[in-house]
């Protein structure tokens, strides 16, 4: 089972995952690395915070149709490999990743349609668009001090804006309080995960929780 946490840069989507993951407990979720074409920093491990390929691999992944969505960020390619998903739910019983609302779409869109071409079961996909409200977004990409352009910024937000109205989330929720969006969010994980598959996530169940939650219906 795939959950995507969607939402626009400094919603808070990698905090809150990583604590999640906490929260849960790796035996019944888990995050898988994007694969990129740049070359990694120092300290950064293949395989764990990333799959470095060089730009032929990527293009050769894309041509077998292993490379769900893909994006070039400042001259190197990202995207979300088919195997990176398959490889970390050997491991656990759901995977998580966060997407900007445009990649959250297109993971929707495509990954059980490729899925089907390589004949391989479904995926049941749950999207969360984890929001805050724009002024809110670009403060606090003001305070992460990492040389992000704030005007290219609010022209994204300008982009998303459109594209978040327009896309059927099953859930969204607003981080105004990172605790109660990780409890709120680990509640939607464990429901969903009972509905799909008739049985809990985890042997000791939690009275759910879900404050703050907006559903939409698809």
């Amino acid at each position: 089972m795939l959950f995507i946490i969607a939402g626009s840069a400094g919603a808070g989507k990698t905090t809150i995952i990583s604590k999640v993951i906490e929260q849960l407990g790796t035996d019944s979720i888990k995050r898988f690395p994007t694969c990129t074409t740049r070359q990694p920093r120092q300290g950064e491990v293949n395989g764990k915070d990333y799959y470095f390929l060089t730009p032929q691999q990527f293009k050769e992944r894309i041509k077998s149709h292993d490379i769900i969505e893909a994006k070039k960020i400042y001259g190197n390619l990202y995207g979300t490999d088919l195997n990176a998903i398959t490889s970390a739910l050997k491991g656990t019983k759901t995977v998580i990743k966060d997407f900007d609302v445009e990649g959250c779409m297109n993971v929707k869109k495509r990954i059980n349609y490729i899925l089907s071409k390589k004949q391989l079961p479904e995926l049941p996909v749950v999207t969360i668009l984890v929001d805050a409200p724009d002024e809110v977004l670009v403060e606090r990409m003001r305070k992460r001090n990492d040389n992000t352009n704030i005007e290219e910024r609010e022209k994204e937000l300008i982009k998303e804006r459109v594209i978040k109205r327009h896309t059927n989330y099953d859930y969204i929720i607003t981080n105004d309080d990172l605790q109660k969006s990780v409890d709120t969010i680990c509640d939607i994980i464990k429901l969903e995960y009972a509905r799909a598959y008739n049985k809990p996530l985890i042997d000791k169940p939690i009275k759910a929780k879900t404050p703050n939650i907006q559903m939409q219906a698809i």
